[in-house]
């Protein structure tokens, strides 16, 4: 993968343990981590770090191709393709810091690595999804081609509950 994907206003670069206490600050923000499924309330230092490994180790096996989101070289979120094996479709992830919604920026980045994918990935389906309490979400996964696929229950760490969830997909390419 190109090391660091670019937009008109954005840089999307790979993650650095450096980013460590930033990410950590952001996902203890309720509205970061109650958004998203695998954020635990009250994310430790060490559990940021493993995630910048795991993201490190996975951007040069294939199986990650996670990015920190800068504009004039200050980080706004993440946002990331990411699959557990080389043969799975790769699921489309991302947060950001409360300060930066409402600007676009979500969805320029993830345009930007749905065209990465559009010419890399294989397979070419790429999932997502949303709680259903959060349409931001949702809307930003229509304006790139997700279409609903399911609606169920998923665990949200960061709740520690189970939460209505509609589950979304694209054919890229």
């Amino acid at each position: 993968m190109q090391r660091t994907l670019s937009t008109k206003r954005l840089a999307l670069r790979p993650l650095v343990l450096a980013d460590e206490p930033w990410i950590t600050s952001t996902v203890q923000i309720p509205d970061v981590y109650r958004n998203v499924a695998n954020i635990p309330a009250g994310q430790t230092s060490d559990q940021t770090r493993t995630f910048i490994e795991t993201c490190m180790e996975g951007d040069l096996s294939g199986t990650n191709t996670v990015r920190i989101i800068e504009m004039d070289d200050k980080p706004l979120g993440l946002c990331g393709l990411h699959r557990k094996v080389m043969r799975q479709p790769f699921e489309l992830g991302y947060w950001l810091h409360p300060d930066a919604w409402g600007q676009g920026v979500v969805t320029e980045a993830a345009a930007r690595m749905l065209e990465w994918a559009d010419r890399n990935a294989l397979p070419k389906l790429i999932l997502s999804g949303h709680f259903v309490d959060n349409p931001a979400s949702g809307a930003i996964l229509r304006k790139h081609g997700f279409l609903p696929s399911d609606r169920r229950p998923v665990f949200c760490a960061g709740r520690n509950e189970k939460v209505d969830h509609i589950f979304m997909s694209r054919i890229s390419g």
